[in-house]
């Protein structure tokens, strides 16, 4: 009696596990890239708190607020974040009138044709108020 040995695997069993691949993929490159959108956030939370800093270190040299990001010390207006993803610019809070001497908004949005385009907005100003997904 001879025994005859069959390696390899069957066509079903290949498929199963091409299924499972299909589904555990369809879960988490979702979940991946929405994590990714998140995490990139924080190079415009960053920078937005950086130049509210500078905002602030500027209005106790000269009892206002800038819109002015040169004046803060940046070479170009608007600021860009860190990694790119932003641009960040100054306003005049709504209500505060026309003087800058009160209160700023800074808001950062995303870049056009960026990775985090139609993420949203986020701002910060010289009270502390954040609005936008943080």
């Amino acid at each position: 009696m001879t025994r005859k040995f069959v390696q390899g695997f069957t066509l079903i069993e290949v498929m199963i596990v091409v299924v499972i691949i299909g589904a555990l993929a369809a879960i988490a490159i979702p979940n991946y890239s929405q994590y990714v959108t998140r995490a990139n956030r924080s190079d415009a939370q960053d920078k937005l708190s950086e130049v509210a800093f500078e905002q602030e270190r500027f209005a106790n040299r000269n009892r206002r607020y800038t819109l002015d990001m040169t004046e803060l010390g940046y070479a170009a207006d608007p600021v860009r974040s860190s990694q790119g993803l932003y641009n960040i610019d100054a306003a005049v809070c709504a209500g505060a009138g026309v003087t800058v001497q009160t209160c700023v908004v800074m808001t950062a949005t995303p870049r056009a044709g960026g990775r985090q385009e139609g993420t949203g907005d986020l701002s910060l100003d010289t009270r502390g108020t954040r609005t936008g997904k943080w």
